[in-house]
């Protein structure tokens, strides 16, 4: 394979990109992967429903009059985005390193010649990137970012959960009370209620949510404090090598412990597709530029995204956020 011409780079990387938003999207969509196991990724335009529409039971038995039924049996809240950039500066030996990287990456075995075809380096490089920036803002955004426009680093990217979930609570949100178990800081002797205390609101709410699959976030510290109340009250039955999946007493509910919360108290039970990481669809929202230094390239990257859940009726937390 011919070598690339790296002190050509900037030439080569813009032409690959020729002001197409739609391969930044695409290079924004494949970084999102990595967060694909903890919320859902998704492709959506501005101000648009994060709730595909859930037509009520409006059956009966036949008969003269009418007895129109409203569609939605959910409220859904709606997309809105940040305009976020990645500002580098990137040396010519960093870029071979990412360029070793790429050689090992057409290596593997079963790669076709296609596969190569649509992954040129350059798209190779602006994914390398993209990738290991998801990786900060899966820690340091999904759930504790706080939007603040002349601030640096992935906190201050776009608002996380913890911050959309207190807007949500407070007068005038739209996460109702009966939703919300106003918990203590837990303890290895009150965890185990307490998990359960949220649980049994979903129990009591919105009962029919028991037929759907379930996450309950927590931080490992958290589940830790869940795991040694639960031996210390079945001390019988559970030893200290216990790792439960599920709640004790539901059975679609079960434990995904959440990197980003490390050291809260936060519970939060709702179905996987609830929690979303959303990209706007507008390809014009996507933007890079490249400028040569003597020794460097200083590389631009503006994406348009954010966290957001889709509806609060099936989200339900503790008050430890």
């Amino acid at each position: 394979m011919k070598p690339i011409n790296f002190d050509k780079f900037d030439t080569a990387l813009m032409s690959t990109i020729d002001g197409d938003g739609q391969i930044i999207l695409d290079s924004v969509v494949y970084g999102a992967q990595s967060l694909a196991n903890d919320f859902t990724v998704l492709v959506t335009r501005d101000k648009a429903p994060l709730v595909q529409l859930d037509v009520k039971d409006a059956w009966k038995p036949a008969s003269d009059n009418f007895d129109g039924k409203q569609a939605l049996s959910v409220r859904s809240r709606f997309a809105t985005f940040k305009e976020a950039d990645i500002d580098l500066e990137i040396t010519l030996s960093q870029i071979n390193e990412i360029y070793k990287s790429y050689l090992g990456w057409i290596k593997t075995a079963g790669r076709t010649m296609i596969e190569i075809q649509d992954n040129p380096f350059e798209i190779f490089f602006l994914q390398h990137i993209l990738s290991s920036h998801f990786e900060m803002l899966r820690l340091n955004t999904a759930w504790n970012g706080v939007y603040n426009a002349a601030g640096s680093g992935a906190g201050s990217l776009v608002d996380g959960f913890l911050t959309i979930f207190t807007a949500g609570r407070a007068v005038g949100g739209d996460i109702e009370a009966s939703h919300v178990y106003d918990g203590a800081v837990l303890t290895t002797s009150n965890a185990y209620d307490q998990f359960n205390a949220v649980a049994d609101m979903v129990n009591n709410v919105r009962p029919k949510m028991l037929l759907k699959e379930l996450d309950v976030k927590c931080s490992q510290q958290a589940y830790d404090k869940y795991r040694k109340d639960r031996r210390l009250r079945f001390k019988e039955h559970v030893g200290p090598a216990d790792r439960p999946e599920n709640l004790d007493d539901y059975s679609n509910m079960k434990f995904k412990v959440d990197p980003g919360l490390a050291g809260k108290d936060t519970i939060v039970i709702t179905p996987p597709k609830n929690l979303l990481f959303v990209c706007n669809s507008n390809p014009g929202e996507y933007r890079l530029s490249i400028v040569k230094d003597v020794k460097s390239y200083k590389v631009s990257i503006r994406c348009s995204l954010g966290f957001d859940f889709a509806t609060p009726d099936e989200l339900f937390l503790n008050d430890n956020i």
